[in-house]
């Protein structure tokens, strides 16, 4: 999936702001069918960044947006500023954990870099990904 957090790349049929209605109709459905515990995992640009995304929806709870960087390109992208936290130095790929065991489980999105060391991380638990 390329990024879907808006404002990532506006415009562009590159990423899901150049597809602002259909990307607006997913939002929907998850709020319709009440999905509960959705992140959102993404890759295809040059830079790790992580998001939370307000759909604007009411009572739905924000979307996280995990976005992996690339492995073998030098060329990089810009950091967004609306990020949570954006990597671009070197090359990078974006690990996701679970942790099922704890009573409200976690997702951990870690930002790690050719050289292995871990960059950024963030953590979501279950309680923050519901409906209100």
């Amino acid at each position: 999936n390329v990024p879907m957090a808006p404002k990532v790349k506006p415009g562009s049929k590159d990423t899901w702001d150049g597809y602002s209605d259909e990307r607006s109709a997913i939002y929907q459905f998850i709020a319709d069918q009440k999905l509960p515990g959705v992140v959102i995992l993404s890759a295809d640009r040059h830079r790790s960044d992580a998001y939370k995304v307000d759909t604007e929806i009411e009572g739905m709870y924000p979307l996280f947006e995990f976005s992996s960087s690339r492995l073998t390109n030098q060329h990089v992208h810009k950091l967004i500023d609306h990020s949570l936290f954006g990597y671009n130095e070197k090359q990078s790929f974006g690990r996701v954990d679970f942790d099922l065991t704890v009573e409200d489980p976690t997702v951990k999105y870690t930002i790690i870099n050719i050289d292995g060391k871990p960059i950024h991380d963030l953590t979501v638990k279950l309680s923050q990904l519901q409906f209100k």
